[in-house]
């Protein structure tokens, strides 16, 4: 029996040592909550958690009607836990799904029908994974304030990993963004430092003097010491032994430091953000082209791995086989409304299909799952009749000669 270490534990996994150990750094401060210190990485996850908490869920049948299922809408998008709504643990659970790989909480099921009713949240270092060797996946969750042990089996959590090498375990983007947010820390460090120092480092000279090793120590920190009163402009005092020449930092070093996006795009492009979302200039494509691409391609990184662990963990067996869990994008993706009057009257849309693509509620009306054609959009099935009753089956000449004659 294999166990796997509670993820929120200090020590890091074998697969995620080794890559560390080979990159120079066996450290962990990228990770996790600590990780939001950055503002590219609270912005990213903010963005993207966000986005997954913002869509409603919703169910679909096999042909991609959408099924009315009120118990389904209030566990995804109304009320998800005892104490918190759908939208904040969805917020919460793709939060800790991106810093660390993983995010967990337990199903409470019905007793007698097996029904998902709603969910526990738990937070990564409270969750233990552990493998049997019948390869079964064993979900330990420890309450921080009760001490209190909950084991469950694997169709009794939602885990959500949106990166997985093993389909046990997920993996964080950040452990790939070492270097890069190291990179950014170092530029900002040194802005930090200019700005307080005052002004750049120099070199003092003592005039006639020939100092041993000690004496330029003690010379270096009484002239430090001097320089940590001098705020806004105060002097500093020499005598006519010291000589005190500036060393000239290029100001063009400092641009460069301020006007540096490689690690914020590495960082958007990681977790798989538009980079304009974090302040870095995009190509030549308006807002609304790069929203409609990011919910096209980007989102459904995420997307999919969600709605595939909620409809195998929310549905039955039977009902998985019928139906399936999707977010509804129209909001952004849909289509507008001279699109879909167009869809309609061409035979490509019944108009009850035109008032899904809309987000309405279907019409009860049986004519309205029929498909419309032209002479005032008579419906399909029905053109010839309507051209037999008004005596305009042939050509238009022939009828309008018939009608002069006679």
């Amino acid at each position: 029996m294999s166990f796997f270490q509670p993820l929120g534990s200090s020590k890091v996994s074998y697969d995620d040592y080794i890559s560390s150990v080979l990159a120079g750094d066996v450290s962990q401060q990228y990770l996790g909550v600590s990780a939001l210190k950055n503002s590219d990485v609270l912005t990213a996850t903010s963005i993207i958690a966000g986005d997954i908490a913002r869509f409603p869920l919703l169910k679909k049948d096999i042909t991609g009607d959408i099924i009315h299922d009120e118990d389904i809408n209030y566990l995804l998008n109304v009320k998800s836990t005892n104490n918190a709504s759908a939208r904040t643990w969805k917020f919460a659970m793709a939060v800790n799904a991106i810093l660390t790989g993983n995010s967990f909480s337990r199903i409470l099921r019905d007793p007698k029908t097996g029904q998902a009713l709603q969910f526990q949240f738990y937070r990564p270092s409270e969750t233990t994974v552990e493998e049997t060797d019948n390869h079964e996946i064993i979900y330990t969750f420890t309450d921080t304030l009760t001490a209190k042990q909950v084991k469950c089996f694997a169709h009794d959590v939602i885990h959500w990993k949106f990166f997985s090498h093993d389909t046990i375990l997920g993996r964080s983007p950040l452990l790939s963004l070492g270097d890069e947010i190291d990179l950014q820390k170092g530029g900002i460090n040194t802005l930090i430092k200019f700005f307080k120092d005052g002004f750049s480092s120099g070199i003092l000279t003592m005039k006639g003097a020939q100092l041993s090793g000690e004496a330029r120590q003690r010379a270096r920190q009484d002239f430090e010491k001097m320089r940590e009163g001098s705020v806004g402009g105060s002097p500093l005092v020499f005598d006519s032994t010291m000589e005190y020449t500036p060393l000239e930092i290029d100001t063009n070093v400092l641009q460069l430091i301020t006007s540096n996006n490689f690690s914020t795009a590495q960082i958007a492009k990681a977790l798989r953000v538009p980079s304009y979302k974090l302040g870095v200039n995009s190509p030549n494509q308006s807002v609304a082209q790069l929203m409609e691409d990011y919910v096209t391609n980007d989102l459904p990184f995420y997307f999919d791995a969600i709605t595939s662990e909620l409809g195998l963990k929310t549905l039955n067996d039977k009902d998985r086989r019928l139906y399936h869990i999707e977010f509804d994008t129209r909001s952004v993706t849909g289509r507008n409304v001279d699109e879909i009057v167009k869809l309609v009257n061409n035979q490509i849309l019944t108009p009850n299909q035109g008032l899904v693509e809309l987000g309405k509620q279907k019409s009860t009306d049986p004519n309205m799952d029929r498909y419309q054609s032209s002479l005032n959009y008579v419906f399909l099935d029905k053109k010839e009749e309507y051209q037999d009753k008004v005596g305009i089956k042939g050509k238009g000449g022939e009828v309008n000669a018939k009608e002069d004659k006679s």
